[in-house]
């Protein structure tokens, strides 16, 4: 597809002081992400894991490792009917001031986790985009929300191998464990995840709601990661006012809503 990223688009997550300590969690599965966030006696701390299959990093070139790592947002595997979705922030891949799509190629890696995880296939190219009409027509940050869908790697969809999460519906306030992938140049743990969790809330801005959680260290390159609830359900996504907030220390994500599970089915029905 025809995709260029503009040099003057707004960085995905402003920059800021790494204020998390590198830890490691073991995790491996969606009902255990709640699990390992809340492992953590402090709620709202934020820490580099492992990592989830489910869960990984969008890259704009076959740079896959060292301080050269080309990811620059964070994506999620859907359950899905042919099971070859993933969810992001529409702001990741759709530039609504030049009307063009953000990258020329992208790949997918789930499980990303200081290098490319062969057991879940590695890197996976991202075949199609799909933006919900209000951003892709001005950026309209309450529909920042964008479903990719991945081409097969020997036969087998990617869900097959990784799983995939639920989509849900926002419902505030609630805990939420929220993953990402930090941008090297603010991170120089970023090629591992973090993950906090706290209690996601609603904050009214230029007369729309939205959804919001305050952990810190989430930077640049953890914009589209998924805010997770209910045992496994993605409840929203980072993005939507400010792409996700203009400090590191405070995250947003448009409300999902009955909007959101309409956009999901119509891509899902031609997917």
């Amino acid at each position: 597809m025809p995709i260029r990223i503009p040099t003057d688009i707004k960085r995905f997550r402003r920059a800021a002081k790494v204020l998390a300590a590198c830890t490691t969690l073991a995790v491996g599965g969606p009902v255990a992400v709640a699990q390992a966030a809340a492992a953590n006696t402090n709620t709202g701390a934020t820490v580099h894991f492992s990592g989830i299959p489910e869960v990984g990093a969008l890259f704009s070139s076959a740079d896959y490792t060292g301080s050269s790592a080309s990811h620059f947002c964070t994506a999620t595997v859907l359950d899905s009917p042919a099971g070859d979705l993933v969810l992001t922030a529409a702001h990741c891949v759709w530039d609504a001031s030049q009307g063009t799509y953000t990258q020329d190629a992208i790949t997918f890696a789930p499980g990303y986790d200081d290098g490319l995880d062969e057991h879940l296939g590695g890197a996976w190219t991202v075949s199609n985009v799909y933006v919900p009409a209000g951003y892709k027509a001005d950026g309209d940050p309450a529909d920042d929300y964008a479903i990719l869908q991945i081409a097969p790697q020997n036969g087998l969809n990617i869900e097959q191998v990784t799983g995939g999460l639920r989509l849900g519906t926002t419902r505030l306030p609630e805990k939420v464990s929220v993953i990402g992938y930090n941008d090297l140049a603010y991170d120089v743990d970023g090629n591992a995840p973090i993950i906090c969790r706290a209690t996601a809330f609603e904050e009214t801005d230029d007369g729309t709601a939205w959804s919001r959680f305050d952990c810190p260290n989430y930077q640049d390159g953890t914009s589209g990661g998924p805010w997770i609830a209910h045992g496994g359900e993605v409840v929203g996504v980072i993005g939507g006012y400010e792409q996700g907030g203009d400090s590191p220390n405070w995250s947003y994500s448009a409300i999902f809503d009955q909007s959101t599970i309409a956009f999901y089915r119509s891509v899902a029905a031609v997917a």
